[in-house]
């Protein structure tokens, strides 16, 4: 569950006191945006939106970048790092270091 916050301040995950958001509010980023090189992934990873409906595959003018299903490296729906694809398990680790970064305090 990520909200992206368009008014992010330089650290996205710390709330800036000079915004109108409230201070304790939980401060939700994306994990993965934009478009990924899809011949890094399995084509059954790779969509496309096209007038407002998402498509299987990559579209054909889209130079070599594609969206990634959530499913394919999503580290909620996988405990262990995909091997679906080579980018599919590189994104899972990318996303899971991030998640926990944010979490709890580290013990020390």
């Amino acid at each position: 569950m990520n909200t992206y916050r368009p008014q992010a301040g330089p650290d996205p995950t710390r709330v800036d006191s000079d915004t109108d958001e409230p201070e304790f509010d939980p401060a939700w980023i994306a994990l993965v945006p934009g478009d990924f090189p899809y011949r890094s992934f399995a084509l059954t990873e790779v969509f496309h939106l096209a007038g407002g409906i998402a498509w299987p595959g990559p579209h054909h003018r889209d130079y070599g970048v594609a969206k990634i299903a959530h499913d394919a490296c999503c580290p909620g729906l996988h405990y262990a790092r995909p091997d679906s694809s080579r980018g599919a398990g590189e994104l899972w680790q990318a996303m899971r270091l991030r998640m926990l970064r944010g979490t709890a305090p580290h013990v020390r």
